[in-house]
């Protein structure tokens, strides 16, 4: 039905005399439309396309041209007609007809360096300190560059635009950054660039929205100096072992475009291999290639991200080579990927955390008891099983390799230890609870969170499950730091233990939960400042056992990525979910 009402639009726009025949023959391709039904439309079609800027467009923003239409499967497929011979010879007659039109020659192809990305979600701001999602650090790592880089191989940390570093002494690191790089808008990257980020970043606000990331806060930052035109120091209350870890994440900005008290939602300026063109909110995205950045052009010459929230749609527009990378490709359609000709899987084991967050000020959630009920009420087994293709594990810490600790297990099922800890909390048969989750963001997100109220519904509880789109979850419930008892999130990993461990404290942005616990808090402010590698991990694994007993989530699973692209695409999935287009490259 969808797709018929997509045709008719199509139709009246001809009809109107608006459409040149190149994006006619454009919209017709996503939507199927062949044979004698393409031809009427072209002998309607005035090709008066004469504004040379709309012809270069990258993405057609008509709200009828969506990226990939999914097949109505109640009738026939909408690529085929009644008499295939007609269609060979139409589609002869509309070859001929695109080598006729000398402006079809000039749309954007993947020989001249165009590729497309499908996210699940769009961003909400792409300022860099109050972005809170991977869909906004995509496009952040592309128009910015970060401080340093995480090798996708061995994820350990590299220089990039801080080329050197050094420790001066405890509480001073010393950084120098690379001569000739230069800022889209025309400003020059150096210690004064760089000075003005940071202490940007230990603000508590930008503007009306709170900071998010976590760079100051979790690096004692306490200011920042300049030593020379590429040398700044950072100066920190306490010693910061995680300094580069979260450098790899820390975009440099320059001066002007992101004042102290503002916010920059969606005119993003930074020195990266991509300068930013346009953001048509819920449409795309635009990237184009910067030829003057200081490591040189990237191969890629156009990058467009999309967000497309159905996941069978994401894959019928990689299988129609209308996309080059998608992301969360559903377990059961990996085979359909993997069996096209012109389409790959890039998977990998990430480390993203799944869970369902508990508001411990919200009764009963208070008493350890029940939440640890929870836990036990929650069979990933048969989840695994029904929706992910038995991939995946329940997760047993929030920490992942190599600090996770060792011998801690995973919760296991177990329903009647659930309800004998609930009755003896004295929690009532039939008590309501409201649970917030997101839905086109993680994998199979509002599918899973509908079979894990369930189970807490099993047990006892009355879950009025509230499912809400990822751009009202993660625009105006999260921001609002009130959602409901339960809420389904899932958060990732930069693989050095302490950011993970950090997700339950009571100062994290991102942690709703309102948990606090007294050893969880003296013992994580002395992580923060302990250097020695062997009292650091002594730490951590003390902190996973406190978290895993008081748990302040339900610990569902630690997240399985599987990614589309295009076959001809040199690009691989990363456990880091860092979706980095910057070294792609066709092969044809």
């Amino acid at each position: 039905m969808e797709n018929r009402r997509s045709v008719d639009a199509l139709m009246n726009d001809v009809m109107r005399g608006g459409l040149s025949r190149r994006d006619l023959l454009k919209r017709a391709a996503v939507l199927g439309i062949t044979g004698p039904t393409l031809a009427a439309l072209i002998a309607a079609c005035e090709d008066d396309d004469t504004d040379d800027s709309a012809d270069d467009a990258v993405v057609d923003t008509d709200d009828d041209d969506e990226p990939a239409a999914e097949p109505d499967t109640d009738d026939e497929d909408p690529m085929e007609t009644d008499d295939e011979e007609d269609d060979a010879e139409m589609e002869e007659e509309d070859d001929a007809e695109v080598e006729e039109d000398d402006d079809a020659d000039d749309a954007p192809t993947e020989s001249e360096g165009r590729l497309v990305l499908l996210q699940g979600v769009d961003s909400n701001t792409l300022d860099p300190l109050v972005r809170n999602s991977v869909p906004e650090s995509v496009v952040n790592r592309h128009v910015f560059d970060m401080m340093t880089w995480r090798n996708p191989d061995t994820l350990e940390i590299e220089p990039l635009v801080v080329e050197d570093w050094t420790i001066v002494d405890d509480n001073t690191w010393e950084f120098k950054l690379v001569e000739g790089g230069q800022f889209h808008d025309g400003s020059p990257v150096n210690s004064a660039a760089a000075v003005h980020t940071v202490e940007r970043s230990i603000q508590d606000t930008i503007g009306d929205s709170g900071r998010v990331h976590q760079f100051g806060p979790q690096n004692n930052v306490e200011s920042a100096e300049e030593v020379d035109e590429y040398t700044f120091r950072i100066n920190t209350t306490a010693p910061a072992p995680i300094m580069l870890d979260l450098m790899a994440t820390f975009e440099l900005c320059p001066i002007d475009p992101y004042p102290m008290d503002e916010e920059n939602v969606d005119q993003p300026v930074g020195s990266g291999k991509y300068t930013f063109v346009e953001w048509v909110r819920d449409d795309h995205i635009t990237l184009e290639a910067n030829p003057d950045h200081w490591d040189g052009p990237p191969p890629i010459q156009e990058i467009v991200i999309r967000p497309v929230p159905e996941d069978s749609s994401r894959v019928i527009a990689l299988q129609n080579e209308e996309a080059h990378i998608i992301v969360n490709v559903p377990p059961e359609l990996v085979p359909q990927v993997e069996e096209a000709d012109n389409a790959r899987i890039s998977d990998v084991e990430g480390g993203r955390s799944i869970f369902v967050g508990i508001r411990n000020d919200i009764e009963p959630f208070g008493d350890v008891r029940v939440r640890q009920a929870l836990n036990y009420a929650l069979d990933f087994d048969s989840i695994s099983a029904a929706l992910l293709e038995g991939f995946g594990e329940k997760m047993r810490t929030i920490v992942n390799p190599p600090n996770d600790h060792p011998d801690l297990e995973a919760y296991p099922f177990d329903p009647e230890r659930a309800r004998s800890l609930l009755e003896e909390a004295g929690v009532e048969e039939g008590t309501r609870v409201v649970m917030n989750a997101p839905r086109g963001r993680y994998i199979k997100d509002d599918e899973i969170a509908e079979v894990v109220a369930q189970q807490f519904r099993d047990v006892g509880f009355d879950i009025d499950l509230q499912i809400l789109d990822w751009s009202l979850y993660a625009g105006e419930l999260l921001p609002s730091g009130e959602p409901d008892a339960l809420y389904f999130l899932g958060l990732g990993s930069p693989f050095d233990g302490q950011s993970e461990i950090n997700y339950v404290n009571p100062d994290y942005s991102l942690n709703y939960t309102r948990w606090e616990n007294e050893e969880y808090v003296e013992l994580f402010a002395t992580l923060r400042e302990t250097l020695d590698p062997d009292e650091r991990q002594d730490l951590m694994y003390r902190l996973q056992e406190i978290i895993q007993e008081e748990c302040p989530w339900v610990f569902v699973w630690k997240q399985y990525d599987f990614y589309g692209a295009a076959a001809n695409l040199e690009w691989e999935a990363r456990a880091d979910e860092a979706i980095v287009m910057t070294h792609a490259r066709f092969t044809d």
